[in-house]
């Protein structure tokens, strides 16, 4: 992964995963980028129309607001070390970040949620959930961060029959820097789609094998939903992450359906990370 990209409105919440971007650029030796999504001003019924002047001396002084924001960043101590680089993007939407030819060889986005009302009261309002639904690279999720992320147990929670192969790699390099932390894969199984376990267990080893994901727990966890049942499982190993997949603007397949991915960055007390898929099947069983 040569960058990470990490949008900011410059608020003090949108600064609290600062720290632990730059651990994550200092982990993978990437460059941290900073990027700032700034809407055009919007004209208003009654407001007369400004001079040419006027306008340009409006643009100048948000250049510059802009600017000593970024420059402000860059002072932090968190960022001493690590190779940074600001942008400015011009848009109406956070999403703006995504189909810029400038971000195209970033391999990761980091974001902050904190509060009770996690994602709507974020960052960038609903627009971070617009990034984890419409990302095609992976997007960590932190919620009231501490400055050093510690990963010793994570969940990867999936139904198994979906492909990781564009996301994989990070989820291993990920795994590497952080000395292999146990790794739990699960399945949970609701009345409304309820899979028997001799094909869940064909399933998860499969996704072992493919994935070369070594020594792992497996388990099948029987809930009424899918998303309390992911978080009380990660409360009960004090998972330091859950990681779970996005089919994108189409919503979730099989087992994470809708919003859940979403759900689960809004509600989690730990980081979430978000990986985009594939939709073509995961063998069911091993040969």
């Amino acid at each position: 992964m040569k960058t990470i990209l990490f949008p900011t409105d410059f608020s003090a919440q949108s600064q609290q995963a600062l720290p632990i971007a730059a651990q994550l650029a200092k982990l993978f030796n990437a460059r941290l980028d900073l990027v700032h999504v700034q809407s055009p001003p919007l004209a208003t019924g009654w407001t007369p129309v400004p001079t040419l002047e006027a306008a340009s001396a409006n643009a100048d002084r948000l250049t510059e607001t802009i600017t000593a924001g970024f420059e402000q960043l860059r002072q932090l101590p968190c960022l001493q070390g690590v190779v940074v680089k600001t942008h400015l993007v011009e848009g109406t939407d956070v999403t703006e970040v995504l189909t810029q030819p400038t971000f195209a060889g970033a391999g990761l986005i980091v974001m902050s949620s904190s509060g009770a009302g996690g994602l709507k009261e974020t960052l960038l309002g609903s627009n971070a959930e617009k990034l984890i639904r419409h990302a095609r690279i992976p997007v960590l999720v932190l919620k009231n961060p501490q400055h050093y992320l510690d990963l010793r147990s994570v969940v990867f929670a999936s139904d198994f029959t979906d492909v990781y192969d564009a996301s994989m790699h990070f989820v291993h390099e990920l795994l590497d820097g952080y000395d292999f932390p146990q790794l739990h894969l699960l399945y949970v199984n609701t009345l409304g789609r309820f899979t028997a376990s001799h094909e869940t267990q064909p399933r998860m080893e499969a996704f072992v094998q493919r994935y070369h994901l070594g020594v792992t727990s497996m388990t099948e966890l029987n809930e009424l939903e899918v998303e309390p049942g992911i978080l009380r499982f990660a409360q009960t190993h004090q998972a330091d992450l859950v990681v779970l997949g996005t089919h994108g603007r189409q919503g979730l397949r099989h087992l994470l359906q809708g919003s859940i991915a979403e759900d689960i960055a809004n509600h989690a007390g730990m980081a979430v990370l978000t990986l985009p898929l594939q939709t073509e099947p995961v063998p069911m069983v091993l040969f």
